[in-house]
């Protein structure tokens, strides 16, 4: 039941008439308004409708200072509206504008709702620009409606004013250009720009573009277009290679589409259509499709990276420092050098490590550098395959101080059995003693509890062979150790 009706009438022929909306349009639930004639009204707050709005001709203009709202339960539909409100004006329900939008100032962002244009609409008039522009920062799309008459080259072209506002707004506008296409009753297309890497790019790709565009028609067969997809500076992650080296891909159906007679294929990929990319404008201009779905712009093959790294870290112990790394997999992986410097500038190997070769589980990697160094001090992996290429990881930084302790062997050098004097109030409790050699590898381990004071362990080894060992002594956060001789 409808328990109230607002009609505003506006019929003088000349004059266009001006209604403003100081505190906002508030329509409750019951209510119906109807706005009739050319009017147009300048609206400082929100517009929420939760009841029934009939729209004529008007003009709505958000011209607020403070963010405004469009929203409401209710179904909503102007005929023109006018962003020029540089706070912006944010859509929390699904709106409709059938034959005028105009962008003046200000971002209009659609959220999880979708902003329909409607088939009067042939172009979105004002300038858009990072100032001024649609953000799909959500689920919602902006559609656009098209008619059933036939596509006639560029004169369908229409471009959609789109753009991204997380740390920074950044225009990325999309234009579309049908070249052949079947309109139904209910044909539009939804499209949205998102400031991420492409969701469907797996590690092997570290050169491209950190935005993707999604594409998707609805009651529309047969279809021929072009389309141009534009960017910014910052979507450009280089990687490898180059900005040159970029060009569109797409994701659609699981499979993967690019232009013909490109390099650096993507592996199965569909080639259709011929694309270039204008580095010095920022646009990819992709022609000849014939699907559609999820854009992105990429340099490299997309294959998966020999080895997908998921931890290396390291810790700093008395006289040591302990490095541990994990794989989440590895294919035709070789071998890792743990490379170190004190400056981050100069590197020297310190460590060579066999790979597991192929694994898709879990590997566990770890070294203990003997020569600890006081101060800053850096370490990075190198990978490399079987193939011989390699790839650097990003290196860690550790700062090493300086810890008292005191910890002896005797007698030293010594045969297979010698004695272990300890003293440190870090490790009283229960601790591991490892005994490895120069190259680093564990020779035998046993477990010690460690009281207050000075501390004797008697320890033998049988069979151990002549050389210099190093003697760990690890408890919970606290590393010792010592250099012993053996000598038979």
């Amino acid at each position: 039941m409808i328990r109230s009706l607002l009609i505003i009438y506006f019929l003088l022929p000349v004059v266009i008439p001006l209604a403003y909306g100081q505190a906002g349009i508030f329509i409750n639930n019951g209510t119906h308004l109807v706005c009739e004639g050319g009017v147009q009204v300048s609206l400082k707050g929100d517009f929420l409708n939760n009841g029934f709005y009939t729209s004529s001709t008007e003009m709505l203009v958000l011209s607020g200072v403070s963010e405004q709202e469009i929203g409401g339960s209710g179904s909503t539909t102007f005929y023109g509206l006018k962003l020029n409100n540089a706070s912006g004006v944010l859509l929390s329900s699904n709106l409709t504008v059938t034959d005028e939008l105009i962008l003046t100032d200000g971002l209009l962002d659609i959220s999880d709702a979708n902003l329909t244009l409607g088939v009067g609409i042939s172009q979105i008039q004002g300038d858009p620009s990072a100032s001024n522009m649609i953000v799909t920062s959500g689920l919602g799309a902006l559609r656009k409606r098209y008619s059933a008459s036939p596509v006639s080259g560029d004169s369908d072209a229409f471009t959609f004013p789109l753009g991204s506002n997380t740390s920074v707004a950044e225009y990325s506008p999309i234009v579309m250009d049908f070249e052949a296409a079947d309109f139904g009753p209910e044909a539009y297309l939804s499209v949205q720009s998102t400031p991420d890497k492409n969701p469907f790019f797996n590690s092997g790709i570290t050169t491209y573009l950190e935005r993707y565009w999604t594409v998707e028609p609805n009651d529309i067969s047969d279809y021929n277009y072009e389309i141009k997809l534009y960017y910014v500076d910052d979507d450009v992650q280089n990687g490898s290679l180059t900005e040159g080296d970029l060009r569109p891909v797409k994701y659609s159906g699981d499979s993967w589409y690019q232009p013909e007679g490109l390099s650096n294929d993507f592996p199965d990929a569909i080639d259709q259509g011929s694309a270039f990319v204008f580095t010095s404008s920022n646009y990819m201009v992709w022609g000849g499709l014939t699907t559609f779905s999820v854009f992105g712009g990429a340099g490299g093959s997309n294959q998966p990276l020999p080895v997908e790294l998921i931890l290396f870290n390291g810790q700093c112990f008395e006289d040591i420092v302990r490095l541990n790394w994990s794989t989440a997999s590895e294919s035709n992986s070789a071998y890792f050098d743990l490379e170190k410097s004190q400056d981050g500038v100069e590197w020297s190997v310190v460590h060579s490590e066999i790979a597991a070769g192929n694994s898709l589980a879990q590997i566990d990697y770890e070294f203990i550098d003997l020569d600890k160094n006081l101060g800053d001090i850096y370490y990075r992996l190198n990978q490399v395959d079987i193939d011989g290429n390699s790839e650097y990881f990003d290196p860690i930084q550790l700062h090493c101080a300086q810890n008292e302790s005191i910890l002896t062997t005797f007698p030293n050098p010594s045969h297979n059995e010698f004695n272990i004097g300890l003293k440190d109030d870090l490790l009283i409790g229960d601790v591991s003693a490892m005994l490895v050699d120069a190259s680093g590898k564990l020779i035998a381990q046993k477990e010690l509890k460690v009281l207050a004071g000075m501390n004797i362990f008697p320890w033998s080894i049988p069979s151990l062979q002549e050389g210099v060992y190093f003697i760990l002594i690890s408890g919970a956060e606290h590393v010792v150790t010592i250099k012993h001789v053996i000598s038979n």
